[in-house]
């Protein structure tokens, strides 16, 4: 029986972007008879705060649906001055490490999570004394988000040592899973040995987030924005187009993050939004469900860094999706494939209101696309094929 390692910063109970696909994975190995350790942080996202029953916890170990969950402390913060991401990272990966280091011993392949990049460092040192097989599992391009934050002359030369620790990190691991062919891209273009670099998209299960009949209820069509409220998503632009729509337009923004506070002030004074907290991950496909539109918005600066998981789902639930994004992104090149999504320019509201308006007005339009939507999920984006090749390439 193999024992597999998996460092991630973030593991269930944390309800969007990363934690739910790495708990599908370590649960996924479980199942399969293997042996998991996960090590990560104490839940903290998407507030980017710590969640209250782990405040004062520096080490915690739990069994969760049969894996064994190791966390550690860091600082969380709101703020998104590069600071404060630079402390996120330093903690996030410093304190997990005697976790890492005590059941990395035992393992006899260690997949380590990116976005956190000095973990990946520390996870092939780890590989190289101990001889352990390492894969690592890129989910975001982490230099290119740092853009979004802004960074001064002293922190080119932080982001320049990154740069040389990612690198180093990919050249030294046996394998690399990224969740795009852009990202895959990138690191070969960082001098990557394509060979080793393996796309498994974003999944989500098909069966979960089943497709429900329209609604024709007479009321306004209803949009879903459901996921990260962070500053890289710069929902500024949709709390605007909603206003611009008018009440014709019903968009409801479900979620929460560190620009939480921001998006609940400029919402107060717009009758046709409802802003709330997320739902847990059990009624996640209840809500998809509800929604005549699902909403992807991310700021031009930040869209090339990551390929939002929500996507899969978003399609999974046969209903439409309405991109506010760049278009030459991955993730602009998955929807603009898919047949299921209408795009528009990013920071744009009247683009993105007009749009809206299109989508309402038009509910053969939105069917069609709906099902284009459901139709790719269930081509490309299946749970269950996505984790049978991201376990061939673990076990090399």
């Amino acid at each position: 029986m193999s024992r597999i390692l998996i460092w991630s910063p973030n593991y269930a109970p944390e309800p969007t972007g990363i934690p739910p696909l790495v708990t599908d994975a370590a649960e996924w190995f479980v199942a399969r008879g293997y042996s998991v350790d996960v090590v990560t942080a104490v839940p903290n996202y998407p507030e980017r705060c710590i969640h209250p029953e782990y405040r004062g916890v520096f080490f915690r170990g739990e069994m969760l649906n049969g894996v064994r969950v190791h966390r550690s402390w860091l600082r969380a913060r709101p703020e998104r001055s590069f600071a404060d991401k630079a402390l996120y990272e330093l903690t996030i990966s410093t304190f997990a490490l005697p976790n890492a280091l005590r059941f990395a011993r035992r393992a006899d392949v260690i997949v380590c999570v990116v976005p956190t990049l000095l973990a990946a460092a520390y996870a092939a040192g780890l590989a190289r004394v101990l001889k352990k097989r390492l894969v690592l599992w890129v989910q975001d391009l982490v230099l290119s988000a740092a853009q979004s934050v802004g960074v001064g002359t002293g922190a080119s030369r932080i982001l320049s040592a990154a740069q040389r620790l990612e690198q180093a990190a990919v050249r030294a691991s046996d394998a690399v899973v990224v969740c795009s062919p852009g990202f895959r891209q990138y690191l070969i273009e960082g001098g990557a040995d394509a060979r080793r670099i393996h796309t498994i998209y974003n999944w989500a299960d098909v069966d979960l987030f089943a497709p429900s009949a329209a609604h024709s209820n007479g009321g306004p069509v209803r949009f879903l924005y459901a996921g990260n409220l962070g500053y890289t998503q710069g929902l500024e632009t949709l709390v605007e187009a909603a206003r611009i729509g008018g009440d014709h337009l019903s968009v409801e923004i479900v979620g929460a993050g560190n620009a939480a506070d921001t998006v609940h002030r400029l919402a107060a004074g717009v009758p046709n939004i409802a802003v709330r907290p997320p739902v847990d991950r059990r009624d996640y496909p209840t809500l998809l469900a509800s929604a005549d539109v699902q909403l992807v918005i991310q700021r031009r600066i930040s869209a090339g860094a990551n390929l939002p998981s929500k996507i899969a789902t978003s399609m999974a639930s046969g209903r439409p999706v309405l991109a506010s994004i760049d278009e030459t992104t991955p993730a602009g090149d998955v929807l603009r494939e898919s047949g299921g999504a209408v795009l528009v320019e990013p920071e744009a509201p009247a683009s993105l209101a007009a749009a809206m308006g299109r989508l309402a007005a038009d509910s053969e339009l939105r069917a069609r696309l709906g099902a284009n939507a459901r139709a790719y999920a269930e081509r490309r984006l299946a749970k269950v094929p996505a984790l049978e090749r991201l376990e061939a390439v673990v076990l090399g």
